[in-house]
């Protein structure tokens, strides 16, 4: 893929300090991951650049493949998504300057950035501008009504993990192996947790995409809460079912991971 310039919503929305930005990366055997990386942030056009920062596994990744998709969201829930490249690592010059100057690295105390990824963009993510606080409540409220997941069982979703993903003030993307060979990402807002280690969440109009893919698929979720406690399952998505007029995917979940301090990219089930 050629270069791509991103349209001007695109990087007003990567341009805001204060925006929820996870990186989907995939293994050298398309195995997902995704992560809250904040430090992405547009240098020029079609570039972007983001810092090595409590990414552990999303370097092990880009060291194997250096393919990525990226999915920003607003507080105001308005959304801008990109796929690209990272085609050079540096460690001093604006790049570097102009990620430690980013507020939430000016003031952290575990120090600033010293080794930043360029990322040069290759497609737009599509995406709505926004979705409405109105359409989450009531989609959450939908995915909720559609009742527990049968005939499948996952590992036992340790407590904390399991509330988050159960909350409704949260963000939940969903990240897979896409069929252009890069990884592709996705919101998946209303999702909830059922007995067994088992995730459901609602197919609608800005995730409908998922559909196409070859089942059962490798999966990762991050959710991300207000208070910035980000945690990330990983699984098989199964199937798409309907279950009291409720199109949802299930998922069940084989790997639960912490992405705070102190235990940043551990597995914790």
């Amino acid at each position: 893929m050629n270069p791509v310039s991103m349209p001007s919503f695109v990087r007003s929305v990567y341009d805001q300090e204060e925006v929820a930005k996870f990186l989907a990366t995939t293994s050298g055997d398309g195995k997902p991951n995704v992560a809250l990386i904040v430090s992405q942030i547009p240098v020029e056009p079609d570039r972007l650049v983001f810092g090595e920062f409590m990414m552990v596994k999303t370097r092990k990744n880009l060291d194997e493949n250096p393919r990525v998709a990226s999915l920003a969201v607003t507080e105001k829930l308005e959304m801008a998504g990109l796929k690209g490249d990272v085609v050079d690592w540096v460690q001093s010059g604006p790049y570097i300057d102009r990620i430690n100057n980013i507020e939430f690295f000016r003031y952290n105390a575990y120090a600033g950035i010293h080794n930043a990824a360029v990322m040069t963009v290759r497609d737009i993510i599509p995406v709505p501008t926004r979705v409405s606080y109105g359409a989450y409540v009531r989609d959450y409220a939908l995915v909720r009504a559609a009742g527990d997941c049968r005939g499948d069982e996952g590992i036992e979703i340790p407590g904390p993990v399991d509330e988050k993903l159960n909350g409704i003030m949260v963000v939940k993307v969903l990240a897979f192996q896409d069929d252009d060979g890069y990884p592709g990402i996705m919101p998946v807002f209303a999702a909830r947790t059922g007995p067994r280690g088992m995730v459901r969440f609602k197919v609608t109009a800005y995730n409908r995409s998922l559909e196409r893919l070859d089942l059962p698929a490798r999966v990762a979720i991050n959710v991300l809460t207000m208070d910035l406690l980000t945690y990330q399952v990983k699984g098989e998505l199964l199937r798409f079912e309907k279950a009291r007029g409720v199109l949802s995917g299930v998922v069940r979940v084989d790997e639960v991971y912490s992405s705070i301090p102190p235990l940043v990219g551990e597995r914790i089930a």
